[in-house]
């Protein structure tokens, strides 16, 4: 068994996300295709004498070190297996926080991930169940392959094929919302049933483009620069896709070549000065990050 273990913690990218339905607990039924991009968290966790979570990188000061979903999602695994993980766990936060990335879900996902290989666990009764519990994207960051998700984001149809090679730009406006007031303000009018049948074969660009996520608009009203930044990427910027992921406020930008995502990243340097861009490229499996 490994003593310690180093992996990126990739964000996450919903490419659409269609909201259906509330529940009766209040939570929302969803349908998004979600996958991951080479770029994320970067997490090393050791063996130690006791639990220690230690956070670095360029967003580190705005989480707490007590206070977080790593540290929930260790003790709660704790409790499920009832035995003790003493780890020491470092996280350089590269991620901005509240970004719609996925990044907390990632993060809880990573460590449970590699509690399992640094103590050779094998049994994993009632994982799903608990991983639902820490949130709704942590399921879907665990199994680690890029899947259609509806229900609450614990059912998963995994995109078997390889997805279009793509270069991706990620745009944050280094501004947070709060996802919670942007599933207040979601109408929900006129919603369709989450669609039947989607043949996970014929997933491509043209299908996405389809969809939509209807958080943006919410988004937009809390955050009025999500709209600018969308508006001109869409514009200004040779791109095959322009939408924002998850609850915000990120937004991603397809491109079909590095040469027109470069142009495109030094216009919006340009117009949006304040902004946290990073390249990338899609993966369809946690398995295809190069590690460096």
């Amino acid at each position: 068994m490994p003593q310690s273990i180093e992996q990126i913690s990739p964000a996450k990218i919903n490419l659409y996300l269609e909201v259906k339905s509330k529940r009766k607990d209040n939570f929302h039924n969803i349908e998004s295709f979600i996958t991951f991009v080479e770029y994320g968290d970067l997490i090393t966790i050791s063996k130690s004498d006791s639990l220690k979570l230690k956070i670095t990188g360029d967003f580190a000061k705005e989480l707490s070190e007590s206070d977080n979903i790593i540290v929930k999602a260790v003790k709660g695994l704790e409790k499920l297996y009832n035995r003790n993980f003493d780890v020491s766990i470092d996280l350089c936060k590269k991620l901005p926080i509240s970004s719609g990335m996925g990044g907390g879900s990632s993060n809880a996902a990573t460590v449970v991930r590699c509690i399992h290989k640094l103590f050779n666990i094998k049994e994993k009764k009632n994982l799903d169940d608990f991983l639902i519990s820490i949130g709704a994207d942590v399921p879907f960051c665990f199994h680690g392959k890029s899947a259609i998700v509806t229900g609450l984001g614990d059912k998963l149809n995994y995109i078997e094929h390889d997805f279009e090679k793509f270069c991706v730009l990620l745009i944050n406006p280094l501004k947070e919302v709060s996802t919670k007031r942007i599933f207040e303000k979601l109408n929900l009018q006129h919603r369709s049933l989450v669609e039947a049948n989607i043949d996970i074969k014929k997933i491509s660009l043209d299908f996405i483009k389809k969809k939509s996520n209807h958080l943006e608009n919410s988004a937009i009203e809390e955050l009025e620069i999500i709209k600018k930044i969308l508006d001109f990427t869409k514009n200004q910027t040779n791109n095959l896709l322009v939408r924002m992921t998850g609850s915000g406020a990120t937004c991603f930008a397809i491109y079909r070549n590095i040469e027109d995502l470069r142009v495109a990243e030094n216009r919006i340097k340009s117009q949006f000065k304040k902004c946290w861009l990073q390249d990338t490229n899609f993966i369809n499996s946690i398995n295809d990050i190069n590690l460096v």
